[in-house]
């Protein structure tokens, strides 16, 4: 009995000692990303750069600019549709449908940058993050777009409006190779059918 003590203690310590893991593969990656941005810093320079580029696209989609937008696109872009469709990747040509689809059907489209926010509009553009640490990153390669949407519905006349989340990622060419949008698809249609 008055080893109890004792015999519980060494349990407890052999337990911690055997629960300790060696440092994963992901957890080095993780570090080395942590030491080259305090060894380099984040790349402010090319962030401008995409930022430059997801701005031409919403000028272009506003100035219903067809022609551009296809410039702007990568032949073999991947994207994803706000409306779920069992997450398959689609291609440049879906987009390109997409947007004719809102320019035939909308009027006088225009693109509010920005998170709202109780008295005002933050910071609209995004990318690089901190947390999780696993995938920490100062990347400026994932843009996130925050902004609303409005425009006139050229049948009705009826204004809409919808709030707006993208993510986008261009090549050095300058060109989107990856686009995917999240919004409220059936909302437009509910704005559309009120009286």
């Amino acid at each position: 009995m008055k080893n109890h003590p004792i015999t519980l203690l060494l349990l407890a310590l052999l337990v911690l000692v055997a629960c300790k893991q060696p440092a994963t593969e992901e957890t080095e990656v993780v570090e080395e990303i942590v030491e080259t941005i305090e060894a380099e810093g984040p790349d402010y320079a090319a962030f401008d750069d995409k930022v430059a580029i997801v701005r031409s696209f919403i000028k272009l989609h506003s100035d219903e600019d067809l022609d551009q937008l296809t410039e702007l696109l990568s032949d073999t872009l991947k994207y994803s549709p706000p409306q779920y469709n069992g997450n398959k990747w689609l291609g440049k040509a879906d987009l390109l449908s997409s947007l004719k689809n809102y320019h035939t059907n909308f009027e006088n489209i225009a693109f509010t940058e920005g998170i709202v926010l109780a008295d005002t509009l933050a910071n609209g553009i995004w990318s690089g993050s901190v947390y999780p640490e696993a995938n920490a990153s100062s990347s400026p390669d994932a843009i996130r777009v925050y902004g609303t949407w409005t425009g006139t519905h050229t049948e009705s006349q009826k204004p809409i409006g919808v709030k707006w989340f993208a993510l986008m990622w261009a090549n050095k060419d300058g060109k989107i190779v990856m686009f995917t949008d999240y919004f409220d698809v059936h909302g437009i249609a509910a704005q559309l059918s009120d009286e």
